[in-house]
């Protein structure tokens, strides 16, 4: 029988990263955003029970997003295959660590809802933002070039990594990465839309990320929606649960972008 581990007898404690006690304080009446990254060991295990502490005793409600079916361009990066043959895998990736975290997000004190990357992609107002970014990075080479840049800068790190490289293609994975961004920074811009004063996430925005916020969110004044990362007083060595996940799911392809950063 699975248990939970107290709040006072957990190794691993989350804290905000540049927040001093008072700002702190002033969050306790607040609604936060939690964005979840499939994949990532940070949103898994004990760090995730310690988010949910950290979010329990500081704010007044939670809306999750658990962003699973984005991951279908990073499980192509080293395949032969397409994005979209990789959907239904994303997908299920997203049910499993549902099922395999509920114990530890039903701990939530207001828990309001649970948001999927596709609910995101459905949303009336998302192809709006999309063009909008593609007529910004077709008119702008600097907002582009940020984006080539966060490109660059993930696939270095991703090919050290990498154990087979016989079919990964570096034009191909550019333009899936490129896909990527655009897709993340279009739902980005959607956020402010749930009145959130908030969004927490295990680690900072890419380049491409906060140059979109810049450009679309906070110089139109849209909303107070401030990005604060979590960081944690334990590096822990295990390897990510949503990966053994995956590698049930589809064999042979799983690539290890799934627990590379941004």
């Amino acid at each position: 029988m699975n248990t939970i581990t107290s709040t006072t007898q957990r190794r691993v404690k989350a804290s905000f990263k540049n927040v001093t006690p008072e700002q702190k304080a002033q969050f306790k009446n607040s609604r936060c955003l939690l964005t979840i990254s499939v994949g990532q060991e940070s949103h898994e295990g004990e760090r995730f029970a310690a988010t949910i502490d950290l979010v329990n005793e500081t704010f007044g409600s939670c809306i999750i997003s658990v962003h699973d079916s984005l991951q279908r361009y990073t499980m192509a990066l080293n395949s032969t295959r397409n994005a979209d043959d990789f959907r239904d895998a994303s997908i299920q990736i997203g049910e499993n660590w549902l099922a395999s975290n509920r114990q530890q997000y039903n701990r939530l004190h207001n828990l309001e809802r649970i948001i999927r990357w596709d609910e995101w992609l459905n949303e009336s107002a998302f192809s709006a933002k999309k063009m909008s970014i593609d007529n910004l990075l077709a008119e702008d080479d600097s907002y582009k070039n940020i984006f080539g840049t966060t490109i660059d800068n993930y696939l270095q790190r991703y090919c050290r990594h990498l154990n087979d490289s016989s079919v990964f293609d570096l034009a191909k994975a550019k333009q899936l990465c490129f896909e990527y961004l655009i897709e993340e920074c279009a739902v980005l811009c959607l956020w402010p839309e749930l009145n959130c004063d908030i969004e927490l996430y295990t680690g900072t925005h890419n380049l491409a990320m906060q140059e979109t916020a810049k450009r679309f969110i906070a110089s139109g004044g849209v909303s107070s929606l401030k990005h604060i990362p979590i960081k944690f007083n334990h590096r822990s060595n295990l390897r990510s649960q949503c990966s053994l996940l995956m590698e049930k799911i589809i064999p042979g392809d799983f690539c290890p972008m799934l627990v590379e950063k941004w």
